[in-house]
């Protein structure tokens, strides 16, 4: 990319100390002592994670811990043992910890943290809770599909769900550890298959085209020995600003004579009420100070697509209510033209056949070399070969737990495909735009599948099976999955000399050792405050409207759809036509990340903190040239790293007491 940058604060720009092969060795390994807070930062991520989420809730409000793609919990952890670490290396340098160490421990959380919220724990667990609790008589559940769920899968026991449901009630973990085993069995069969992925895919992306990974850039400034981004007064600057704007908003909550500084702007589409110009529908001006942040290390072309996709979106919606193709506010406005949905998962499977193809010649060299079984000496293939039959085997583990579910081998092959085909899309636009709510399409993998073929073609069990499979394997909401946050730490080893490999064994023991602990953790608290009781009622219904999904379909099978066909492959057509065009003209404006981006449910949220960025980035760099663009960096790291720290120490303090909690990320 033209205006991509290799070194990420004008304090990388001076010279360094030469060092000694053995000292740089030291300072890149991962040592055991990092392993070990690694684990231990996992545990307090989960827990803060938790009580956030389900004490606080929507209610009281929260910083969502691990939601963004550079999770606040992980990333406020870091910055803890950052100040600590300066402390040390004053007092006691020999005990300081290296660069290496503090990202082990943000690489380890962070992969780990995400299984806990939504996207992850928060939507299973009510999703293994549903079927038997809310089955009645007039929903006709048990007649309907109670006989296709394996009692392994599913909690049937209706004492452990009395408790879940309702309050103050004790936790038996002996009604749930056949639960907890199997699913956490499952999550880390799940992550193992997205970090084996992840490592083929690392020296193409990484090494050869060199994508930017805007959101390690931070993390990595932070972890230098000395942190010098800590004496740049722009930084402070930046952090100030919005750790002030947090601490003012929270206070605002609390004390009704504060007035509040409004970050969230106001809603367009209200003002948009005829036609054709209320086919817009949700249409909002936001101000997200970290995503404005993040928006800014983007090169030009990606940060301008983002917000021009969003409104090429809502002018589609506009020219078809104007044709007459679409009615503004219809119930069944998403199967009408311009099928946004459908453009959106059609986007996601262009971009990833697109890096596939773009990819062939490493891929081909890797399972060449892979399946060969030749004697081979060279590091890098041992690596590729284990990082191969890795995946084969986890994939095969997904389908055979897939099956065992219930389904047939067919629908498990093309279900845990199509998984990981949307997930490598999901983690090329992390790669590359640094997305803040790393989000899919909302046809995921298993509404494709309907759409294609209708929900006559599968049996009850298949559909059972991956209702149960899709709330592990997270659905839309890719920010309850590890495969971005994993690459993000290869590409953190790659840039400070950590060995690859042993990073990647550190993330699978924080993702092994996270999830059990996780699991309980949430068990815990949901027994104690009742998922109906005390406990947000959306998060504790996020089950039941999966299954109430699967009863429809069974009691009016669904067609295949053709307008949502039609939707699909124009917008794999069309990121495939982007895509190519990027490889031909340097020039091109028109990125197909922020094609397929502009139809995901946060893009509301994020287009004018793109736009924003695109417009300082622009100026700024058209008055001073990448040396001002450089210089102004730390500023921009500031906004992120106030609005993190800000909203982490607050919601930490909510968690303590009864106050009531600015959220800075949703």
């Amino acid at each position: 990319m033209a205006d991509s940058v290799k070194s990420t604060t004008p304090l990388a720009e001076g010279k360094q100390p030469l060092e000694t092969s053995n000292s740089s060795q030291v300072k890149s390994a991962i040592t055991l002592r990092s392993i070990i807070l690694g684990l231990v930062a996992t545990v307090l991520v989960d827990l803060w994670v938790h009580y956030a989420e389900l004490v606080l809730g929507g209610a009281r409000g929260h910083t969502a811990i691990v939601n963004t793609s550079i999770p606040v919990g992980p990333f406020d952890v870091l910055v803890g043992l950052v100040v600590i670490n300066l402390v040390i290396t004053r007092l006691a340098p020999r005990w300081r910890m290296s660069q290496a160490e503090l990202l082990t421990v943000y690489v380890m959380s962070a992969v780990s943290g995400v299984l806990s919220s939504s996207g992850g724990l928060h939507f299973l667990i009510p999703t293994i809770t549903a079927a038997h609790y809310f089955a009645a008589a007039d929903n006709r559940w048990a007649e309907l599909f109670h006989r296709f769920i394996p009692d392994w899968i599913a909690q049937t026991d209706p004492e452990a769900l009395k408790a879940f449901y309702r309050d103050n009630a004790p936790f038996e973990i002996a009604r749930w550890a056949k639960h907890i085993a199997v699913w956490s069995g499952f999550l880390v069969v799940f992550a193992s298959a997205t970090l084996c992925l992840s490592l083929i895919l690392k020296k193409q992306w990484v090494d050869s085209e060199h994508l930017p990974f805007p959101t390690v850039q931070l993390p990595i400034e932070l972890a230098k020995e000395e942190t010098p981004l800590l004496r740049d007064p722009l930084f402070f600057l930046g952090a100030g600003l919005t750790f002030a704007i947090v601490c003012w908003n929270t206070l605002a909550m609390n004390v009704p004579s504060v007035p509040a500084l409004s970050m969230r702007g106001i809603e367009l589409g209200q003002y948009l009420t005829t036609p054709p110009w209320n086919a817009v529908g949700k249409f909002r001006v936001a101000f997200f100070p970290f995503a404005i942040g993040i928006g800014y290390l983007l090169s030009t072309e990606v940060v301008f697509s983002v917000w021009f996709f969003y409104l090429f979106s809502k002018a589609q919606a506009v020219f078809g209510a104007a044709m007459g193709w679409t009615e503004a506010g219809a119930a069944d406005v998403q199967n009408m033209f311009p099928y946004l949905i459908y453009q959106g998962a059609g986007a996601f499977l262009g971009l990833a056949i697109a890096s596939i193809w773009i990819s062939r010649r490493h891929l081909a060299r890797v399972f060449r070399t892979a399946l060969s079984f030749a004697v081979d000496s060279d590091p890098e293939n041992r690596e590729n070969r284990i990082a191969v039959f890795g995946l084969i085997a986890c994939f095969l583990a997904m389908v055979a737990f897939t099956v065992a579910a219930g389904a047939s081998k067919l629908v498990a092959v093309v279900f845990v495909t199509l998984v990981l085909v949307f997930l490598i899309a999901a983690t090329r636009i992390r790669a590359e735009t640094g997305n803040p709510w790393p989000v899919g399409p909302e046809v995921d993998a298993f509404r494709l599948m309907i759409t294609f073929a209708g929900s006559s073609a599968f049996s009850t069990a298949d559909l059972t099976a991956l209702t149960y499979v899709r709330a592990a394997t997270a659905g839309q909401d890719f920010r309850g999955v590890c495969m971005p946050h994993e690459l993000d730490g290869l590409k953190i080893a790659d840039a400070t000399g950590m060995k690859p490999f042993k990073l990647a064994g550190a993330m699978l023991l924080a993702v092994g050792f996270g999830v059990v602990v996780s699991f309980i953790m949430a068990l815990m608290i949901w027994t104690d405050m009742g998922a109906l009781a005390r406990g947000e009622s959306w998060r504790g219904m996020a089950g039941k409207r999966s299954f109430d999904t699967l009863a429809a379909w069974m009691s009016v099978p669904v067609k295949p759809n053709a307008g949502g066909m039609a939707g699909i492959a124009a917008g794999l057509l069309f990121a495939m036509f982007l895509a190519y065009m990027r490889t031909l003209y340097v020039w091109w404006p028109f990125h197909p990340v922020g094609y397929c981006m502009s139809n995901t449910f946060t893009s509301y949220n994020l287009w004018t903190p793109c736009l924003i960025a695109w417009l300082v980035k622009v100026a700024v760099t058209r008055a001073g040239g990448m040396r001002l663009y450089r210089r102004m960096l730390p500023f921009f790291f500031g906004l992120i790293a106030g609005d993190f720290i800000g909203g982490g120490i607050t919601t930490l303090i909510g968690c303590l007491t009864s106050i009531n909690v600015y959220p800075v990320n949703w």
